[in-house]
């Protein structure tokens, strides 16, 4: 029968295209926007997808990763889990800046040297080794009264290093 061959040789291909791109490279960089909403008060984009309130990035070893703040209220990307990596604050922006003006008492506790403190401030962080870490988004405080429907979306995110 001549079936057989062929069928056997179209399964080869297909298992070889999976392995292929099982194994391409993950890309040097992405790039997550937070943005505020109604409902959830705020979330995120990875790479120009949809606003969810948990992400999931790949990059490769030595690649990076940009959060850029348009919320409403300042963030501040902390790390839960994995090894040393290196952030950048940039606290220039193309969207200019907007800084925090918050009343006093409405900060949400102590900002870190990461808080993205404006519109646009942009914080980038690089990843020297393969492996999983894990994030959190704290908002630090509101520089604009806003009202929200439902609970708040709390922000988390992990980058597979590879």
């Amino acid at each position: 029968m001549r079936t057989k061959p062929i069928a056997l040789a179209a399964l080869l291909i297909a298992v070889l295209a999976l392995s292929v791109s099982a194994f391409a490279a993950a890309p040097k960089s992405a790039t997550l926007v937070v943005r505020h909403q109604v409902r959830g008060c705020h979330a995120w984009s990875l790479n120009g997808g949809p606003y969810v309130a948990h992400q999931v990035v790949r990059v490769a070893r030595g690649g990076s990763l940009t959060v850029t703040n348009n919320d409403l209220m300042a963030q501040e990307l902390v790390k839960t889990g994995g090894q040393a990596m290196t952030m950048n604050l940039v606290r220039q922006s193309h969207m200019g800046s907007m800084p925090m003006g918050m009343p006093k008492g409405m900060a949400m506790g102590k900002a870190g040297p990461y808080t993205m403190s404006h519109m646009g401030a942009t914080l980038a962080v690089i990843f020297p080794r393969a492996g999983t870490y894990r994030f959190k988004l704290v908002d630090r405080g509101d520089y604009v009264e806003v009202e929200t429907k439902g609970a708040d979306n709390e922000l988390t995110l992990n980058v597979v290093v590879s």
